[in-house]
């Protein structure tokens, strides 16, 4: 049975045991504190707790051997002195002579204790310093001066036997180097402009070697080159810095992976070493979150959003790209990244609202599972495309340029959002920021020849779009060239354009529909309407083939409203609408795809009032809770719309001046000058419709298909009657030559005009 001295020994040491662990957890949390907020490395907590555990011995042992000493010296009466073995007696004031307990004394135990943190801090602060100062081989490359901070960077193709996995590594290293805030990776569109410039196909692989030319011919430092190869069940990750110069390894990481489901944090290991030998702190690098969080964790879902990716950018074909995305989402539903790509392509090719919504509206519900970055983006396009609050977009861009005030995705899209309220000079202004920063994406080049060619600035637009064509060949832009091309006079070469996309692009079917489009619009200002019609029946019979049926209702009903805009046949738009409706079960087409505003409009002014008013209420009881918001204000738009009908055009104006701004102005001042003409202000109108036809646009090839023509006619008119003969000849010319070739029920309305010139004449000698 243990003596009373022995249970108090034992106590003794106990009590300490507890006060050390209870000590040490408050160290660790200390060490952890100071090391998340000076940004020090992680292996300064594990190098603490080293530190602590080598402790515990020594503090347990000067627990025993100070407990013997006291428990020697408390048994011991005053009268009797203490006896060594050998029978020796000690003095009172020297209990414990020996070596060890003269050793393992509390004294020594918390200097000890003291200099091993004071080793740890040394230790620690030599790292520090001779990273940031590039010293030995522990500096970082940006310190040694090697690379700047934010230097570009090129990412080559990962090499791989299986090419959809080394495609999937690859843009998995896309999205998480982009995270880096000490470098910036070079986009794929100005990836796409250095290879054409270099006389290779868009599709030409990017592997070490090209990626190398590439950043040689830009001046860009490094690239980033990597293999993945097959391990069992399982992978091996390298990747290295390569210096575009001479080709030297600048660092270089390597990871395993047992398997497919530990790929991603392999990739997260690896793109976190190179990113720590570039010169990243440690605190962005722990901050970074892990690229299942921000992707997903699916591989085969991350494996169609690469498909994806390499459809859009290097295939050039949207389509089959939305395709694969939505395959990607309905592998996991919460990849929020892939609905905001697929929202995006969606707006680009032109789909209607429906999908584009949905899939823009998912990614604002999923984006926790973003980047800081690429969470701004997705509410940046909800706000502008689902809330439709155009000064939310503008602030959620501001924050992403506070991250980097040289991003040009954010510039460039600030610019949109004032470009849609048609504020050119605002537009412009943020345009041209978002250009300077990255010239080399024919994107930025092409809307700031827009908004010079929106502002009337011909020359300067025509200049840029020469400099366009030079650098992409980008069918979109082709189309934007075309519409440039007739409003500065030149339909010879806009024909000519589109002609080329058609020719060049035939697997592009949104380009080609679009190509299409414009030469119909061609086609009615010279009143060719029938064969216009022709094109649009065309075109939807294309879109019904693919699915689109909610596009090929909207395209009829444009047809319906071609027919009453440029014949005035009341009867002929009622009965394609009706037909559409017959061939189209509109049912069956989503919500918001329908076009129910459209075919109000046609009805209306076709007469068809009480059908036109049902038309409007149900585009208003179909509108989805989460849009009516947002939609409320275009309310204006069905009661002007019923307003004009009903013989009140003024409180159509009023309606129509409530609404928010559109880009196509020229659309809106020939509205206006419409409702002043139908209330008989002939003055008002005169002043609007000569506006609508000198407001510069580039876009307004497919305004004027409709109404150009009949513009110049009814301007010859009210001049006419107001007894300026001069301006009423012009006018009258000017529409006896567009619709020279008109078809021939319109022939009566161009003999009547060319009869009136010609008296004119006569008359004015």
């Amino acid at each position: 049975m243990p003596t009373l001295a022995e249970r108090m020994r034992a106590s003794h040491v106990w009590g300490v045991l507890a006060v050390y662990l209870g000590a040490s957890w408050v160290v660790l949390q200390i060490v952890d504190v100071v090391k998340q907020n000076l940004g020090l490395p992680d292996w300064v907590f594990p190098f603490a707790l080293l530190l602590l555990l080598i402790g515990l011995p020594i503090i347990l042992a000067t627990a025993l051997l100070q407990g013997r000493t006291r428990d020697a010296g408390a048994s011991a009466s005053p009268e009797e002195p203490l006896l060594t073995d050998s029978g020796r007696v000690l003095a009172p004031e020297e209990p414990g002579t020996s070596t060890g307990r003269r050793l393992f004394t509390w004294r020594n135990a918390l200097i000890g204790g003291g200099l091993a943190f004071l080793f740890l801090a040394a230790v620690t602060g030599a790292f520090m310093y001779m990273r940031s100062a590039g010293i030995g081989p522990v500096g970082s490359l940006v310190a040694k001066g090697v690379l700047e901070e934010r230097s570009r960077v090129v990412l080559a193709e990962f090499e791989a036997a299986d090419s959809v996995l080394a495609r999937t590594v690859t843009e998995s290293f896309r999205v998480d180097l982009a995270q880096s805030p000490v470098l910036e990776l070079v986009e794929p569109d100005s990836i796409e402009n250095a290879l054409s410039r270099m006389d290779l196909p868009e599709d030409t692989p990017l592997d070490e070697e090209t990626a190398r030319e590439l950043a040689l011919r830009d001046g860009i430092p490094a690239l980033v080159a990597g293999e993945v190869a097959a391990l069992g069940a399982g992978y091996v990750l390298t990747a290295r810095l390569v210096s575009a110069g001479d080709g030297a390894v600048l660092a270089s990481a390597r990871a395993s992976a047992r398997d497919d489901a530990g790929l991603l944090d392999a990739i997260d290991e690896v793109s976190s070493k190179l990113r720590e030998q570039v010169g990243e702190s440690y605190t962005s690098l722990r901050e970074t979150p892990s690229l299942a969080h921000v992707t997903t964790a699916s591989l085969a879902a991350l494996k169609k959003y690469t498909q994806a990716y390499d459809a859009r950018h290097k295939g050039g074909n949207p389509e089959a790209a939305i395709q694969l995305l939505e395959e990607a989402v309905a592998i996991d539903s919460t990849f929020a990244l892939a609905w905001r790509d697929l929202g995006t392509i969606l707006g680009n090719v032109g789909i209607l609202e429906s999908r584009r919504v949905d899939a823009t509206a998912r990614a604002y519900r999923h984006r926790e599972r973003l980047t800081e970055r690429e969470r701004y983006v997705v509410e940046a396009s909800y706000y502008q495309e689902v809330t439709e609050e155009p000064q939310k977009v503008i602030e959620t861009w501001e924050a992403v340029l506070r991250l980097d005030s040289t991003d040009a995705q954010a510039l460039n899209n600030i610019g949109y959002t004032y470009y849609q309220q048609a504020d050119w000079e605002n537009a412009l202004r943020w345009y041209e920021r978002s250009h300077e920063e990255a010239p080399d994406v024919p994107m930025h080049l092409a809307n700031v020849a827009t908004t010079r060619a929106n502002l009337g600035e011909f020359s300067v637009a025509d200049s840029l779009y020469a400099e366009l064509d030079s650098v992409s060949g980008n069918p979109d832009w082709d189309l934007w060239r075309a519409a440039f091309l007739w409003q500065k006079g030149d339909e010879a070469g806009a024909r000519a354009v589109l002609d080329g996309v058609l020719r060049e692009h035939p697997n592009r079917p949104g380009s080609t529909s679009r190509a299409r489009g414009g030469l119909a619009a061609l086609d009615l200002v010279h009143g060719r309407l029938e064969r216009a019609i022709g094109t649009m029946e065309a075109l939807a019979e294309g879109a019904l083939g693919a699915g689109m049926d909610g596009m090929a209702l909207q395209m009829l009903v444009n047809s319906a409203q071609w027919r009453l805009d440029v014949t005035g046949d009341s009867a002929g738009a009622v009965a394609d609408i009706d037909a559409a409706l017959e061939r189209i079960d509109i049912e069956a087409v989503p919500t918001l795809d329908r076009p129910w505003i459209e075919i109000a409009l046609v009805l209306a002014g076709s007469g068809e009032i009480e059908r036109s008013r049902e038309a409007l209420n149900r585009w208003w009881e179909e509108t989805p809770d989460l849009l009516k918001p947002a939609y409320q204000k275009y309310r204006a738009e069905g009661r002007g719309i019923l307003a004009r009908a009903e013989g009140q055009p003024l409180d159509a104006l009023e309606e129509l001046r409530s609404l928010p701004p559109w880009p196509c102005v020229p659309c809106r001042l020939w509205l206006e000058g419409q409702l002043f003409d139908g209330a008989g202000r002939a003055d008002s109108a005169i002043v609007f419709y000569e506006r609508s036809l000198t407001q510069p646009w580039n876009y307004r090839i497919w305004h004027d298909g409709r109404t150009l023509a009949p513009t110049h006619e009814r301007l010859g008119q009210l001049y006419d009657l107001g007894g300026d003969l001069e301006n009423a000849a012009l006018h009258y010319a000017r529409f006896v030559e567009l619709w020279a070739e008109a078809d021939p029920e319109l022939q009566l309305r161009v003999e009547a005009a060319r009869a009136r010139l010609e008296a004119i004449v006569r008359e004015r000698g």
